[in-house]
C-alpha cells in the first residue's frame, strides 16, 4: 500500500511540475513576441509623409476656396478688390496652423492683387519642405466675364 501512495504522490508532483513548465514556456514565448514587436517598431523605417501632407493641404485649400465661391464671397472679394476681406475670410476658414499666400492673375498672367494676401512670413514658404499649391479659377462677377486665376499656396506651421 505504501508503494502505491508514493507512486501517486510522484505522479502528482510530476504533473504539477509539467504545469509549471507550461506556464514558464508561455511567459517566455510572450516575452519573445513582445521583444520582436518592440525591435521592429524601433528599427522600422517609416515613409516620409510629405506627399500626404501636401495632398491634405491641397484638399483643404480647394475646399475653402470652393466654399467661399459657393457663398458668392470669393467673386465679390476678388472683383471688388476687397483684399482685407479676402485675407480675413481665408484666415477664418483655414486651420490656425496653416499659413497661406494667395496670388490673383488675369488670363494674360498679369498679377492683380498688389498688396500681398498673406498670412505668415514669406520665408516660411521658402524653407518648408511641404508647400501645397491650389489653382482655382473664378469665371466672372455678375454680367462681367473676365476670369481670374487664384493661386493659393499653403504651408503647415
Amino acid at each position: 500500500m505504501e508503494g502505491l501512495m508514493t507512486k501517486t504522490k510522484r505522479t502528482k508532483n510530476q504533473r504539477s511540475r509539467k504545469g509549471q513548465m507550461r506556464v514558464v514556456e508561455a511567459v517566455m514565448a510572450s516575452l519573445i513576441v513582445v521583444s520582436a514587436v518592440a525591435f521592429l517598431y524601433v528599427f522600422a523605417a517609416t515613409p516620409s509623409s510629405q506627399p500626404q501632407e501636401t495632398s491634405e493641404l491641397e484638399k483643404i485649400g480647394h475646399n475653402v476656396l470652393h466654399d467661399m465661391h459657393e457663398q458668392r464671397l470669393l467673386t465679390r472679394f476678388v472683383y471688388n478688390s476687397e483684399w482685407a476681406n479676402l485675407t480675413s475670410g481665408l484666415f477664418v476658414s483655414l486651420p490656425t496652423n496653416v499659413y497661406f499666400n494667395l496670388s490673383i492673375y488675369d488670363t494674360n498672367g498679369n498679377s492683380i492683387s498688389h498688396p500681398l494676401i498673406l498670412y505668415g512670413n514669406e520665408q516660411i514658404f521658402d524653407s518648408s519642405k511641404a508647400v501645397a499649391s491650389v489653382t482655382y479659377i473664378v469665371p466672372g462677377y455678375q454680367a462681367n466675364y473676365s476670369p481670374r486665376v487664384l493661386v493659393l499656396k499653403l504651408v503647415r506651421g
